[in-house]
């Protein structure tokens, strides 16, 4: 089930050594961090895998109390859809006192973040373990990454956001939103699509458009009219924030009706889980700020991270990450840098000027992009975003045919050059890993910052992957002596070493600012590392 061994094990060998499997899940101290940095409701979502490789995901909300329990909450579960939705949670959590070792980052300590580790008290439905989870929490309280930890041994990350009210209504969620879909229908066909709606405050929804993809098999959109709908469920959302809408679109790809949970972060963020049974989609929406003016699209330089599926029968992973700069609309105005890894075929750094923006549309934030011969070479041929603000938004690959692979992910703008290590990357911030693949599954969460010792850095983190068809996890990992190579002052590009034993891991990152930016690995196979898949997102909020 599992293919990629080599791939697995140098994800450990390059952060924390090929360990022993640990059983169970461990209380943590409180000397690392205060409990009530965890105070308040968070909605939260994971997306990855059960301990079979069948994909799975989950959306809900847990309410901390800041003196080290879970007070209150519910859950949506779907593992390969059978789907399980339950509350009110209840249970403990505590904050890491063993990682990083003391004198070791100047960070810790003082309050720019930390992990826990969350336990639930109960079995819910279905899941034969109770849930548990590991998180990184940024020092502010306000955001986290958060990855499974539970006797279930699934393999999943996601995110964790404070929540800004604990009466939303449809009234004070109507409004413009960009939305995206990633996951896979019920044949595991990855499947993704990005678009927009209206949604007014009696649940309905108008001004709705969506384009999408399926992997292997091409892409369609833009879809509008009577041939896509959104619709809310009447009642609104419940005290955790929690609702249900319904999703039709009907496109050459195919006609589809999914069914969603959804719960409200605040009037401005959305995250949803299908729970029909027919497929594990996850959603997000993301208030725009429209109308948009035709200036929104001209930007210094927009962040994309972007996930996918191969069309290699074994459905390998890809990632991206790179830069995209429009200067304007019309033909020859686009810049695209990235760096790709598909299953460790390594692409990058690669750039491609004077590439084709088509159109943009100011009423709804969808604009295209072209990149000749940019799908033979790691990425696209073409590619539709819809914005939420300037330079920031939601992207999808739409090459046609057979050579889509459902590649899809953010835009977010960056803060601006020059960029350079002593200014971007001179503090702390939280750090996650997450597959799309089941050859590639591996979460990891964990925090990521300037050491005492001038120029390097280091990870403190938690990982669970599967090795040999079982599930391995680990605790309070450190990877010290990372070494950031260098930045390119105009467009935030630059490569950090990771050793591992004897091997050394190169990853290729793109700054969004300071202490934000995501990277991929792109160390040649001849390392012997072979390329691990998956996108760091490295987020100080």
């Amino acid at each position: 089930m599992f293919k990629q061994l080599g791939v697995l094990c140098a994800i450990t060998v390059m952060l924390a050594g090929c360990g022993g499997i640990v059983s169970g899940v461990n209380n943590r101290g409180v000397q690392g961090s205060s409990l009530a940095a965890f105070s308040g409701q968070y909605a939260f979502s994971l997306v990855g895998f059960d301990a079979t490789g069948s994909p799975l995901s989950m959306v809900g909300s847990i309410k901390a109390d800041g003196l080290g329990n879970i007070t209150a909450g519910e859950v949506d579960v779907n593992d390969h859809g059978t789907v399980t939705s339950v509350g009110p949670l209840s249970g403990t959590y505590g904050f890491d006192s063993n990682v990083p070792p003391a004198g070791t980052y100047t960070f810790y300590g003082n309050g720019q973040g930390a992990l826990g580790i969350i336990e639930l008290t109960y079995t819910i439905g279905g899941v034969s373990e109770p849930l548990a989870f590991a998180f990184s929490l940024q020092g502010g309280g306000g955001f986290g990454e958060i990855m499974s930890l539970d006797r279930s041994n699934y393999i999943a990350s996601g995110k964790m956001e404070l929540q800004s009210s604990s009466a939303f209504t449809l009234a004070s969620l109507a409004g413009d939103y960009a939305m995206a879909l990633t996951g896979s229908s019920g044949s595991n066909t990855a499947t993704a699509a990005v678009g927009r709606l209206t949604l007014e405050s009696n649940g309905a929804s108008s001004n709705v458009s969506f384009d999408r993809a399926v992997a292997g098999v091409g892409s369609a959109g833009p879809t509008t009219g009577s041939s896509v709908g959104v619709v809310f469920g009447s009642g609104g959302p419940d005290p955790d924030g929690r609702g249900t809408f319904i999703l039709t679109l009907h496109d050459a790809l195919a006609i589809t009706s999914q069914t969603f949970a959804y719960y409200a972060v605040s009037g401005n963020r959305i995250i949803g889980l299908e729970i029909d049974g027919n497929g594990t989609t996850t959603a997000e929406l993301t208030r725009q700020g429209t109308p948009f003016a035709a200036a929104t699209i001209v930007t210094p330089g927009s962040v994309f991270a972007m996930a996918g599926v191969d069309t290699a029968a074994a459905e390998n992973e890809i990632a991206a990450a790179g830069q995209l700069q429009i200067s304007g609309v019309g033909t020859n105005t686009a810049t695209v840098r990235w760096d790709s890894n598909d299953a460790g075929i390594i692409v990058g750094p690669a750039s491609f000027a004077n590439q084709a923006v088509p159109g943009f549309d100011t009423a709804s934030g969808r604009g295209t992009v072209s990149i000749a011969a940019g799908a033979s070479n790691g990425l696209a041929d073409s590619a539709v975003f819809y914005l939420t603000g300037p330079g920031a938004g939601y992207i999808l690959d739409t090459t046609a045919g057979i050579n889509n692979r459902a590649l899809a992910g953010t835009l977010t703008a960056q803060a601006g050059a020059p960029f350079t290590v002593a200014s971007d990357l001179g503090g702390m911030g939280i750090v996650r890993a997450s597959s799309l693949s089941a050859n590639s599954a591996n979460s990891l969460v964990g925090l990521f910052g300037l050491t005492t010792s001038s120029g390097t850095y280091a990870l403190a983190f938690d990982q669970r992957y599967p090795v040999n068809g079982q599930t391995q996890t680990q605790l309070d990992q450190n990877a010290a002596n990372v070494v950031v190579l260098g930045v390119d002052e105009a467009i935030g590009r630059g490569t950090l070493t990771i050793p591992g034993g004897s091997k050394t891991a190169t990853e290729a990152f793109y700054l969004v600012g300071p202490n934000q930016f995501v990277f991929i690995d792109v160390s040649p196979v001849s390392s012997g590392l072979n390329g691990p898949t998956d996108i760091y997102d490295v987020n100080m909020k």
